[in-house]
């Protein structure tokens, strides 16, 4: 994401210092009285810029379109899930999307045993998923869920 946001400054960056260097290059030959006889058509050289402004607006766009996302609110549809499924999905989706079943009972506050039934039937309705890794269990948001509130 960061390379994008390079990218796209690099491109605006350089668009602004062709502008600049055209410019000068054109008021240079129209002041010296050369501007027809010159190598590059100064005719052409509004055009130019413009369909290259055209190309360097749209390209910035799609490179730092990605930074300019908008997080959806979601909370009306957390309000239909009880005040711990809620804070388990909250603690979920603020690390990331997952983590040991251990640390959410740390996060959220709640005993082992509510924890543990809470994320047995949040398995069961599909909205998250739990994998066994040792003593205790890794618990992720399913990716569909995932992509949405993290």
């Amino acid at each position: 994401m960061e390379n994008r946001l390079l990218i796209g400054i690099i491109l605006l960056t350089g668009f602004i210092l062709a502008v600049s260097v055209a410019s000068m290059y054109a008021q240079a030959h129209i002041l010296s009285g050369t501007a027809c006889g010159c190598q590059f058509p100064i005719e052409l050289l509004i055009p130019l810029l413009s369909s290259g402004g055209l190309l360097v607006g749209s390209l910035t766009y799609y490179f730092m379109s990605s930074h300019m996302k908008t997080k959806k609110d979601l909370s009306p549809l957390l309000a239909l899930l009880d005040s711990d499924q809620r804070s388990v999905i909250q603690a979920l989706a603020k690390a990331g999307g997952g983590m040991p079943q251990s640390r959410l009972v740390s996060e959220t506050g709640l005993n082992k045993v509510k924890v543990s039934r809470i994320v047995s039937d949040l398995e069961a309705r599909g909205v998250v998923k739990k994998e066994a890794n040792g003593i205790t269990n890794n618990v992720e948001l399913e990716d569909r869920l995932k992509k949405v509130l993290v």
